[in-house]
């Protein structure tokens, strides 16, 4: 496979369509200049002189220097043509944002893409889509939209579709995710899932690959793609065309032959890599190996505030395979000393630890979470606590906020994995204060979940990763 790395590193590029009048203009060309890409913009129009503060030019060869990225938004009927300019002008990478191509299953839509690629490959150009938002690299100033994060991360993301490359990328940063970089690659007419795979298997800017993929053109590449990633970092897998339905939507969307389910589940499971099944899942699970230590194994300590939730808690745990003993003897009796019953009746102390109101004092929180991880038998710590409208009070929030200072504090003194779950009454400034506590706990190292049932399924296939 060619090296992909130029691609993330144009000197130059040229934004084909670009209109003052357009709205597609602010969110490629506007989003490079929000993002202060470094290396030069070219706007191309036919007839206007200027876009968005910079010099047009009537056609790529009209540019006076060199151009290495084309950003196409024109229709398809004109793409030929433009293609044909690339190759004279030694264009490296050329990405379509435009549709119309193969993935209408129309004849002339698939003739139009057939052009592209062979006038691509007769000039030595790469194609990226058609159908397509193509590459988000913040290290360098690159995006497709511009309110996405402006900080890199760790994670490398392909997507077959661009709606849900952007709606992963705002999920993912709401929760604390940040990427290395993001490739919306559409249709696949030439860069393809497999060439990013092992390009981000190789990235040493990416240390978890994540993915959503509708169908391939090339299976037995893909298969040795996907060994090649997962055998150098995790890499999470989202299918989207499921269903029979769901099949003929991917079709449509991308043009992709997305086969059977139990044939892409088989691929996945045997290559080493993990099937997420919807968006929030994806996250739920990145931030389990952006944040963690590989655990040890299954059995887990639930420590949390409110008899009921914990036993719900335990439900979820044991549904998902995951295993809560019971503390022996000499636990229980080091936790009582931390935890007196004859304080508040309401607590308990066999796992789950119910802390009752006692939870809301941080030296008492701190000092059980030591206890339980102190305790050989537990491979990691799950620690959960909601917030109602009683967060609107500031006395209330200030309670909140030395939890989680001592949450944090503890974490640094354990080799055990700490996750939490917290969940709030959807109050919006609750939802807010929650939020703030999420991206602290972010800056800690330590993933938060919004429910019960995500933080025990994302827990239990983080084990079962390392099991395998």
């Amino acid at each position: 496979m060619p090296d992909l790395e130029y691609i993330f590193h144009p000197g130059s590029i040229a934004v084909v369509g670009a209109s003052p009048n357009s709205g597609r203009t602010a969110a490629f060309l506007g989003s490079l200049i929000q993002f202060d890409y470094k290396g030069k913009l070219y706007p191309i129009h036919p007839k206007a002189s200027e876009v968005s503060g910079l010099k047009a030019y009537p056609s790529i060869l009209d540019v006076p220097g060199p151009v290495d990225h084309v950003i196409c938004l024109i229709r398809a009927a004109f793409t030929p043509q433009l293609m044909t300019e690339c190759a004279a002008k030694g264009v490296n990478l050329v990405q379509f944002f435009t549709a119309g191509f193969s993935e209408t299953g129309e004849e002339e839509g698939i003739r139009l893409e057939k052009e592209i690629v062979e006038i691509a490959r007769h000039g030595k150009v790469r194609v990226l889509g058609p159908n397509c938002m193509g590459i988000y690299y913040p290290s360098l100033g690159i995006s497709y939209q511009p309110f996405f994060p402006k900080e890199s991360g760790c994670v490398g993301f392909l997507s077959q579709s661009g709606g849900n490359s952007m709606d992963l990328v705002m999920l993912g940063a709401a929760r604390g995710v940040r990427f290395s970089k993001v490739v919306s690659f559409g249709n696949a007419c030439d860069i393809s899932e497999a060439d990013l795979l092992e390009y981000f298997a190789d990235d040493p800017e990416t240390k978890i690959i994540i993915g959503y993929l509708e169908g391939t053109r090339d299976g037995r590449r893909l298969v040795q793609a996907l060994q090649k990633a997962a055998e150098a970092k995790p890499v999470i897998m989202l299918k989207g065309g499921r269903t029979e339905a769901g099949t003929k939507a991917a079709a449509s969307h991308t043009g992709a032959l997305a086969g059977s389910n139990v044939i892409w589940e088989s691929l996945f499971r045997q290559s080493g890599v993990m099937q997420a099944y919807d968006m929030d899942e994806l996250i739920d699970l990145v931030l389990l190996f952006q944040h963690l230590s590989p655990p040890q194994g299954r059995k887990i300590g639930l420590i949390g505030i409110g008899g009921g939730s914990s036993v719900l808690l335990t439900d979820s745990c044991a549904e998902e395979r995951l295993i809560v003993p019971s503390f022996p003897d000499e636990v229980r009796r080091g936790l009582r000393e931390i935890i007196p019953k004859e304080v508040d009746p309401g607590t308990t102390v066999r796992n789950p630890v119910d802390l009752s109101v006692l939870g809301w004092n941080p030296d008492i929180l701190s000092k059980a979470i030591q206890a339980v991880a102190a305790y050989d038998e537990i491979d990691s710590i799950l620690v959960h606590f909601g917030l109602h409208a009683g967060a609107l009070n500031p006395r209330f929030r200030k309670s909140v906020a030395a939890d989680v200072d001592a949450l944090i504090k503890a974490k640094r003194n354990l080799n055990k994995p700490l996750v939490i779950v917290l969940h709030d009454d959807h109050v919006s400034e609750v939802t807010k204060f929650s939020s703030d506590i999420q991206e602290r706990c972010r800056q800690a190292d330590i993933p938060v979940f919004p429910s019960f049932n995500r933080g025990a399924r994302a827990m239990s296939r983080f084990v079962q990763h390392y099991e395998r």
